[in-house]
């Protein structure tokens, strides 16, 4: 993965990363390229912007899409050195099955696996469940997602 230019932490090393997967089923209006994707948006302890990202994704539950955009915000906020991270994000089933409280399938459990890889090179991180409201950013990034070919940050 690339560190843009200029990706640095304002204030230290600790981040809020606000996360969301997106699925758009073939009925009716269709936004975008691809279907399914994922987005997100880091920033510091201030509110400011450290970090967005988006990517397309192809054969993917809302769920693995979910996980995937949490992937992604943990793998690149630990290689722009961020130490201690705060998760957000709007999906129920993956703040349990991060915080050991649900078993989910296969496939969710093999990307949140990988998730845990980089969660475990931080010296702490929380993770909680935010309404779909508070997660804007972060829908607004996944759609974005839908539009291109691949991961961008």
């Amino acid at each position: 993965m690339e560190v843009a230019s200029g990706s640095e932490v304002a204030g230290g090393s600790e981040a809020t990363s606000d996360s969301d997967g997106s699925v758009q089923q073939r009925r009716g209006l269709w936004v975008g390229r691809y279907a399914q994707a994922g987005g997100g948006v880091i920033h510091d302890h201030q509110g400011t912007t450290i970090a967005t990202y988006a990517g397309s994704l192809k054969n993917h539950t809302v769920t693995q899409a979910e996980g995937m955009a949490l992937l992604w915000s943990v793998k690149f906020a630990t290689a722009i050195g961020i130490r201690q991270l705060e998760i957000e994000g709007d999906s129920k089933v993956i703040v349990k099955v991060v915080s050991g409280r649900f078993v989910a399938g296969w496939k969710v459990e093999s990307i949140l696996r990988d998730a845990r890889m980089f969660l475990a090179n931080l010296d702490c991180f929380t993770i909680r469940h935010i309404f779909r409201k508070g997660n804007a950013a972060a829908n607004s990034m996944a759609i974005v997602g839908r539009l291109q070919d691949g991961l961008r940050c």
